[in-house]
Order: structure tokens, then C-alpha cells, then sequence
């Protein structure tokens, strides 16, 4: 009787094993790649699309390595994280051209990711309406997209979805 629940148990565990093995390669991925500036998504390990992003400057850089996305954020609320109006809602935001235009929440989306085991909601992917930004190493540690492309991208991602970020 033991043998027998030792081998049902063996058995059921390289089941197991077999079946995340097998499933491991047809998940979503994204990967960020901050030297070039790029976000791209894979599902079952083909190239599905491939962003241009904003990242961390050096004083704040976006951090590398393994993590996933755990959480989605529709119309996500935007502080700000330095003094004299730290904490409050940023309501308003001027473009590169000058122009001062209100944020488009409705518009705006967020996903939450954890690199590396740190349990923080420091940092996100998230929509940005400062175009002018993208390409560029200049946000406080966020990946930022262009509205259209984080539309188009935020349907596609799941909670815990695959995140690598290489330097």
C-alpha cells in the first residue's frame, strides 16, 4: 500500500512538472530593453509587437531583471513625487511644445510590475501623454508608452504575465 502511494505520488509529481514545463513556452512575455529603449511582447515565444519606450534616467534608473505584472490599473492616478506638491493629483501636465493640457484619464492606463522579488507598487507600465519623452532615459523609473500604444497593448496582458528587463 505504501509502494504503491510513493509511486502515485511520484507519478503525479512528474505530471506536474511535465505540464509546466510544456506550458512555460507558450506564455506571454514582455521584455524591456532599456538600452534600446524598447518594450516587446511575445506570446508562445514569437514577437507579437515591439514598443518604443520611456525609461529611467540614471538617478532613478528602471530596474532589471525577472518579474511579472501584478496588477491592472484603468485610470490610474498620477502624484507627484516631488516637494512643493508631493502627493498631490497631477491634473494638468505641459507637453514639450508648451502647451498645458489636462490629463486624459479616461485614457490612461497602468500595469504594476515587481522585478526580483521586491514587493513594491514603485514601479509600472503606464501611458504617457508626453510623447516627446519616448526614446528617451528620463522618468523616475516607469516604462512609459504612448496612449494609443499602451491601448492597443493593455487588452493583450494578463496578471501575472512574464516581465524581463535587460540593461
Amino acid at each position: 500500500m505504501l509502494k504503491a502511494l510513493r509511486v502515485s505520488i511520484l507519478l503525479f509529481l512528474f505530471l506536474m512538472l511535465h505540464i509546466s514545463a510544456s506550458t512555460c513556452s507558450a506564455e506571454k512575455m514582455i521584455v524591456i530593453k532599456l538600452k534600446d529603449k524598447t518594450l516587446e511582447f511575445y506570446d508562445a515565444g514569437t514577437l507579437i509587437k515591439k514598443y518604443d519606450v520611456r525609461v529611467g534616467k540614471k538617478p532613478t534608473p528602471t530596474p532589471t531583471g525577472d518579474g511579472y505584472i501584478y496588477e491592472k490599473r484603468k485610470r490610474p492616478v498620477f502624484r507627484y513625487i516631488d516637494p512643493p506638491n508631493k502627493g498631490k493629483v497631477i491634473k494638468y501636465v505641459t507637453l514639450g511644445s508648451g502647451k498645458t493640457i489636462k490629463v486624459p484619464r479616461n485614457k490612461m492606463r497602468s500595469l504594476g510590475f515587481r522585478i526580483n522579488g521586491y514587493d513594491t507598487d514603485k514601479y509600472s507600465i503606464h501611458s504617457t501623454n508626453h510623447t516627446d519623452t519616448i526614446g528617451k532615459a528620463i522618468s523616475n523609473g516607469c516604462v512609459g508608452m504612448r496612449i494609443e500604444d499602451m491601448l492597443e497593448f493593455y487588452p493583450l496582458i494578463e496578471v501575472n504575465t512574464k516581465v524581463t528587463i535587460e540593461p
